[in-house]
């Protein structure tokens, strides 16, 4: 099973809540502190008190930074973040408010005539606190993220566009202003349960392991918190004896304007770079003009650098990603002893049921080579798995 968090009381939040609940649930202050200084060269000190709330234990977090150490924005949070520990999470946040500020303002933003201000892409406010909740979250080994509602506060001071455009496609619960009082506006909170989510948790049982609660060190008084629950998610979506569960990537886009001879290529650089799988579907685009749907299965860690692939490789301008989450039955390989050689086998449970699947390039193989049928290799195959008792492999 999958380490998991899973956000709650999210009537109003701010990143330093956020940060406070994980650090309530066993994030060490001390060694997220060290990680900025040593992988990002941010000097931080991050102060924590804690208070006892209606019965909660509740952890408030508040920051003091060499300002100069702090990235002017999450923009120019250098690129070689990738390589950090916490860097596969840290890519996903910026990526995504990159996507959404790129959308915003135009292809052309970074020209002098068009470029957001500092203050609208959140500025050292925000590029802090993404790079600390990130190594917070990485420190605590968190799979999958997954949250309640998000408040969505009526009108355009409350909710900014960026902001806004961060929230599409999450679950939404509209309020009638900002629950807590953000100044600067807290993007970085928003930031990274958007990117991070793996969605609702519903179909899902969760077995708690710890709980954290966050509080507004702005304002105490305000009765605002943050809880954390941490524990281990497994599917309950009807199937028996599931091996694994995991929250993946789906990365797809439309192409009609591509050399059909580079798909294939196309697909097994994504294979060979590490999707879990890579497929095209003819689809009919505007205009009635015929494209292809190219669609990959990315472990969240290597979604950023997959996506990079898909840019760098295809004709596409853009593509969508949204968080899935996967079942994958147990599974262990074998092999068969046939007149035609040793032939692996894929061997698979289902509760107390047991299937296997010759494994076909194998048998291929051993067709050209024998110069037989490949029919006649399977029923090789078959014949020696016959004689195996599946049930008790190692």
């Amino acid at each position: 099973m999958a380490v998991a968090g899973y956000f709650d009381q999210l009537s109003g939040f701010t990143a330093d809540m956020l940060l406070g609940a994980l650090i309530d649930a066993g994030s060490d202050r001390e060694e997220i502190a060290a990680a900025l200084k040593r992988h990002h060269g941010v000097d931080c000190e991050i102060n924590v008190t804690k208070e006892r709330v209606e019965g909660t234990q509740v952890t408030y977090a508040s920051l003091s930074c060499v300002k100069a150490s702090v990235p002017e924005s999450f923009r120019t949070i250098p690129d070689g973040r990738a390589d950090t520990p916490a860097g596969a999470l840290l890519a996903r946040v910026i990526d995504h408010l990159e996507q959404n500020a790129s959308e915003l303002w135009g292809a052309q933003d970074h020209a002098q005539d068009h470029a957001p201000s500092v203050e609208a892409l959140g500025g050292r406010h925000t590029a802090l606190r993404i790079l600390i909740l990130c190594n917070a979250l990485h420190l605590l080994e968190i799979n999958a993220l997954y949250h309640e509602a998000l408040p969505f506060a009526a009108g355009i001071d409350a909710t900014p566009p960026l902001l806004a455009a961060l929230m599409r496609g999450a679950t939404v619960r509209p309020v009638d202003r900002a629950p807590v009082d953000r100044a600067p506006v807290d993007l970085a909170g928003y930031a990274v349960l958007t990117a991070l989510s793996a969605g609702s948790m519903h179909g899902f049982e969760f077995t708690l392991r710890s709980v954290g609660c966050g509080g507004n060190d702005a304002d105490r008084g305000d009765g605002n918190l943050v809880r954390l629950c941490l524990g281990e998610v497994a599917h309950t979506g009807g199937i028996t004896q599931v091996g694994d569960c995991e929250s993946v990537q789906v990365l797809e886009t439309q192409i009609d304007d591509m050399n059909p001879q580079f798909y294939g290529h196309v697909l097994d650089l994504l294979l060979d770079a590490g999707a879990l799988d890579a497929f095209l579907t003819p689809v009919i685009m505007k205009k009635s003009r015929p494209g292809v749907l190219l669609t990959v299965l990315a472990p969240t860690a290597l979604a950023g650098q997959l996506t990079e692939l898909i840019f760098k490789e295809t004709t596409t301008i853009g593509l969508r990603s949204y968080p899935v989450t996967r079942s994958v039955l147990p599974r262990r390989e074998a092999r068969t002893e046939t007149p035609f050689g040793a032939i692996r086998i894929k061997v698979v449970r289902q509760g107390n049921a047991t299937r296997y699947t010759p494994e076909y390039e194998d048998c291929r193989q051993a067709a050209l080579k024998a110069g037989i049928p490949l029919a006649e290799v399977y029923a090789a195959v078959h014949e020696a798995a016959g004689r195996m008792d599946l049930d008790d492999l190692p």
